[in-house]
């Protein structure tokens, strides 16, 4: 398309210009496409997903795009910022999709050198801490809990009746309790499926211990605090009316955000785009005519 940044930026020294790609403008692998879905599997993020005894797991959304679309958000306010409030110029910022899906994972390559060990898959679990899982309840829905702080296991141990294993060895400390999550998660599990998702919400929330349910849309649409917080709008559409949608995040108390406009539909500018690149009407129609646009 003869867009190099070199000659955009020739023609404009302030441009800041980001380059997404799969593995970045340098490097053996840098003209290799690349879709999230390589990314997520190469970053090390799959072979952390799921459990031991299973295959790896993608993530079930385009979690690499999204993760490199604000990450490349951020990278493009911090070229503003050094451009006009510190009198920077432009520049070009190269990012691909396999870096900050390898950054989220956290110091996989120190904790690698220093023990030699593989992080094993652990399903819901936590790699570090106990206890942290979903644990079905009794009406067959599901609760997360962490509780893997000090005061916040001694809450959930006496709540439920089981202050012993506070003096008991195997789980008196993170890395026992951690050594022995499996009989932890059969305790606490065997507790929550005994009483239904409410049940289990209140009672924990009554004793200050940290749980959620596991939602599914049907749920997050019902949920008073989505609703009360507007963490779901409703938005016009010329064909269904409205539509719900995720609010504008994050909120700014000075410069709050705000739909101004609803979404064009496919090729609704056409007409003043390629008035304003030169074509007249006659070259317009003619793009028409030949189904090149619409």
């Amino acid at each position: 398309m003869g867009l190099h940044p070199d000659l955009l930026l020739e023609r404009n020294p302030r441009l800041v210009v980001l380059r997404i790609s799969g593995f970045g403008q340098t490097g053996p692998y840098r003209s290799y496409g690349g879709f999230g879905t390589l990314v997520e599997a190469m970053s090390g993020y799959a072979e952390r997903s799921g459990f031991e005894d299973r295959e790896p797991v993608l993530p079930p959304l385009a979690l690499a795009d999204n993760v490199t679309g604000l990450t490349g958000a951020m990278a493009m306010m911090m070229a503003l910022y050094h451009r006009d409030v510190k009198g920077g110029s432009g520049q070009v910022i190269d990012l691909s999709l396999l870096e900050p899906m390898y950054a989220i994972l956290g110091p996989e390559a120190s904790r690698y050198r220093l023990t030699g060990t593989v992080k094993k898959r652990v399903g819901s679990a936590s790699s570090t801490s106990s206890p942290r899982n979903v644990y079905k309840t009794s009406d067959d829905r599901w609760v997360a809990m962490s509780a893997s702080m000090p005061t916040m296991v001694a809450r959930l141990f006496r709540a439920i009746g089981r202050e012993d294993m506070l003096s008991d060895p195997r789980y008196s400390t993170n890395t026992e309790r951690f050594k022995h999550r499996h009989e932890v998660d059969a305790i606490v599990g065997g507790w929550i499926r005994e009483r239904t998702l409410d049940e289990n919400l209140a009672f924990f929330r009554k004793h200050e211990i940290t749980v959620g349910p596991v939602y599914n849309i049907s749920q997050i649409v019902e949920d008073p605090h989505f609703i009360e917080r507007e963490i779901l709008v409703e938005v016009p559409d010329e064909e269904l009316g409205s539509l719900p949608m995720h609010n504008i995040f994050p909120r700014f108390s000075k410069t709050p955000g705000d739909f101004y406009r609803p979404a064009p539909k496919l090729g609704e500018h056409n007409s003043e785009i390629l008035e304003e690149l030169g074509f007249d009407e006659t070259a317009r129609s003619a793009l028409r005519e030949e189904g090149i646009t619409s």
